[in-house]
């Protein structure tokens, strides 16, 4: 593998791997409480090199011995394990499309370790509020419109911790965050719980690391409109995610690709037509 090679960005069950692996080095050990260096991994598994590139998501010549090497120095969990050998088989597949589809887990947990880890956070949603600016109280109001449940034992209390818990850590992590509402997700109607709602919205528009917008209907249509996106940026020079949903289709979309290019510039051109909150409720 050349150099130029390993620029080019990973495929998404290729990058969530080198999260897995990451996650799984640096967990508590026993006699290793903040997990290994790349240095003390056995090199009979793999050099620090090879960890550096399986870690990266952009190696592609990431072999499944070599990954359970590693797994089974970790002492990983035998369902975890078989989880991060599907995606090396997703990653070598000519279609990784199909294959990761069958290895996605349902809590997201790659796309959650993009979120908690990026330096930089925007996100755009034309009819509801993006999921991590979301309070208690329009989480309930999803939750008692909702006709057809997301699967069929759902557990709405466990959604609202996991949800809570997760803006919790974005806000103590004061990472800045830019939200973009179209105003549809505000005309809407929002329940006996209006007021709450809208009280809860002002309060995460008034952290000074959050930025709250909104693209009224005057704006009239908008490239993004149809598509939620989710935007996240690292300090370290990881490649920026760029996570997408629509009625037309939904997943990661490389960032430098043509599709990438349309979505970042879609979201510069929705944020110029756009007001700040207190604008639009005043």
């Amino acid at each position: 593998m050349t150099e130029s090679d390993e620029a080019i960005p990973g495929p998404p069950p290729l990058m969530e791997l080198a999260r897995q692996l990451i996650s799984e080095r640096t967990r508590p050990h026993r006699w290793h409480p903040k997990g290994y260096e790349k240095t003390e991994i056995p090199r009979d598994i793999c050099s620090p090199k090879t960890l550096s590139r399986l870690e990266s998501g952009r190696y592609r010549g990431v072999k499944l011995g070599t990954v359970l090497a590693l797994c089974n120095f970790y002492q990983t969990p035998p369902d975890l394990t078989e989880h991060i050998a599907n995606l090396v088989k997703a990653a070598r597949a000519n279609d990784w499309c199909s294959h990761y589809a069958s290895v996605l887990e349902d809590r997201n947990w790659f796309y959650q370790q993009c979120e908690d880890n990026a330096s930089y956070l925007a996100f755009h949603s034309f009819s509801i509020f993006p999921s991590l600016m979301q309070g208690a109280a329009y989480y309930r109001l999803i939750r008692d419109t909702t006709e057809v449940p997301p699967e069929e034992d759902f557990d709405w209390e466990e959604g609202l911790e996991f949800r809570m818990a997760r803006r919790e850590r974005w806000i103590r992590s004061e990472r800045p965050a830019m939200f973009l509402l179209g105003e549809a997700a505000l005309a809407i109607h929002l329940g006996p719980e209006r007021d709450e709602i809208l009280a809860d919205l002002r309060k995460i528009s008034a952290l000074p690391f959050a930025d709250v917008r909104v693209i009224p209907f005057r704006a009239s249509r908008y490239e993004l409109q149809p598509w939620m996106l989710n935007l996240l940026e690292y300090d370290d020079g990881e490649e920026t995610v760029l996570n997408v949903e629509s009625p037309r289709g939904s997943g990661f979309i490389p960032f430098h690709s043509t599709r990438g290019k349309f979505f970042t510039d879609a979201f510069k051109a929705a944020s110029g037509k756009s007001i700040a909150l207190e604008d639009f409720l005043t």
